[in-house]
């Protein structure tokens, strides 16, 4: 007999979360933030279970799923994403996981809903892939030092061209201008992008490039450990690109940040895109920023078979759960 329980778990017991992602990830979060991420969420809510001891009924690991809308070759569908693995560290080494996620797969799969991504953990994912996850490409960290910035802010762009209000009616303009480029790529829609920007971790900031009040790219950004955090941005010109970066160049020289970091895909769009404007990357396994993240997809046999090439996919931070 087992010497722990599985419950699936809802908003009433989120304060028995707060343990795990202060023991697992040092992170000191409140009930807001899980409100936040696993209720308000437009996509829909999360699916999420716990293991709780029987002697003790301490829980002692979570593990979880929440919804995103995702193009599938031109069709919207929810997918999920995997978040939040957590077992306390007085529980380790009891199979937790592994019950906690076979739990949720087979949930998923009875439901017909079995599409799952992931952002692995250096941890986490040689245990994904003995499930038989497949490992895709990797996400890296791009960036431009702020010596690189002093020399974009030397080129000259109307400060009237930007705005930081009206973000609503400027998303409104700017999603209609999304190029579809892959099979697989988020569907965003002003909901969504309004409140994945209330993640109250961090005070992101909008920045909208808008000449003439035609909306032509975004940028949104939080300043982190002294360094100016890019979050997300969409550019539907060269011009709109090289606008936007320059006004956050100014940022940087202004706050004496030590510079902009972005995190992407490798060799995907949006990091060719940043390359094209000074960003660059740490080619080596040593030193600042050499991390690597895989990315990780779980489904069915026919559905992976047929997905598992990188070209096929267009992910960025935005879809990463916890940036």
């Amino acid at each position: 007999m087992s010497k722990y329980r599985i419950e699936q778990i809802g908003p009433e017991k989120f304060d028995l979360l707060i343990p795990l992602m202060k023991d697992c990830f040092s992170m000191n979060v409140n009930l807001q933030y899980f409100h936040w991420k696993y209720i308000d969420n437009p996509a829909g809510n999360f699916i999420g279970f716990i293991a709780i001891e029987n002697e003790t009924n301490e829980v002692g690991a979570y593990y979880g799923v929440i919804p995103q809308k995702f193009f599938i070759d031109g069709t919207e569908k929810t997918i999920y994403q995997s978040c939040d693995t957590m077992t306390h560290s007085k529980h380790r080494r009891q199979g937790l996981f592994k019950m906690l996620a076979l739990e949720c797969y087979d949930r998923l799969r009875k439901d017909g809903k079995l599409f799952i991504i992931g952002f692995g953990g250096a941890d986490s994912t040689p245990g994904f892939l003995k499930f038989g996850w497949k490992h895709i490409f990797d996400f890296r960290y791009y960036f431009k030092p702020a010596f690189f910035c002093r020399l974009a802010s030397i080129s000259k762009f109307s400060r009237e061209d930007f705005s930081e209000q009206e973000i609503e009616a400027n998303l409104d303009g700017l999603l209609r201008k999304i190029p579809s480029t892959t099979p697989i790529h988020s569907a965003r829609t002003k909901e969504h992008i309004l409140w994945r920007s209330k993640n109250n971790n961090y005070e992101y900031q909008f920045v909208f490039y808008r000449p003439k009040g035609d909306v032509q790219g975004y940028v949104l950004y939080y300043i982190q450990d002294n360094k100016l955090i890019l979050f997300d941005f969409i550019f539907s010109s060269t011009k709109a690109g090289k606008a936007l970066l320059w006004f956050l160049a100014k940022k940087v020289i202004k706050g004496d940040y030590r510079g902009i970091i972005a995190y992407c895909q490798e060799n995907g769009r949006f990091a060719s895109q940043l390359k094209q404007h000074g960003f660059i990357s740490n080619p080596f396994h040593k030193g600042p920023l050499k991390e690597r993240t895989p990315f990780i997809f779980y489904s069915t046999e026919e559905i992976m078979n047929k997905y598992a090439v990188a070209t096929k996919w267009e992910v960025t931070s935005y879809d990463h759960d916890a940036l």
